[in-house]
């Protein structure tokens, strides 16, 4: 039976993961999820008391990451309050592209909003790029927590 929560865990990091360029899908949430699991029901001694500091603090900084990185970017760039909300929708609606949708979908929607609010050209590209700057910082930043602490977990469990 083990095999089985080893494979469900693994499937955990996997979709952790790819939840770092898919909006839909919680990434540090899901890792630690694989965690809790590894903790529960293979090995309640592996992982110490500081792994799980370490863990929670990971997983908080990355969720506020998604919601800081981007608005701070988009703002120094030019963007209005809805430039976000714009961005989560156009990688949203570019995840069926694949990767290049999730990249230029908040890109597009960011330029359509903010030429929606009256913006030229010039300022709706540059809040546009600045949302496409905080979102791939934010990925940047993420994975390398993410990455960290999936060592981490494999330095204490192997």
């Amino acid at each position: 039976m083990e095999f089985v929560w080893w494979i469900l865990i693994a499937v955990l990091f996997l979709l952790g993961f790819a939840g770092l360029l898919i909006p839909v899908l919680p990434d540090a949430p899901l890792l630690f999820l694989g965690f809790v699991i590894y903790h529960f029901l293979i090995d309640p001694d592996s992982l110490s008391m500081s792994f799980w500091i370490g863990a929670l603090a990971v997983t908080a900084i990355v969720i506020i990451t998604d919601y800081i990185a981007g608005g701070i970017a988009a703002r120094s760039y030019g963007g209005s309050r809805w430039s976000i909300p714009a961005a989560i929708v156009g990688a949203l609606v570019g995840i069926p592209i694949g990767p290049l949708g999730i990249i230029l979908g908040p890109l597009v929607a960011v330029m359509i909003v903010e030429f929606i609010r009256q913006r030229d050209w010039k300022e709706a590209l540059r809040a546009g790029f600045g949302t496409l700057v905080g979102f791939l910082g934010g990925v940047f930043v993420k994975g390398v927590l993410m990455a960290g602490l999936l060592v981490w977990f494999f330095v204490l469990v192997v």
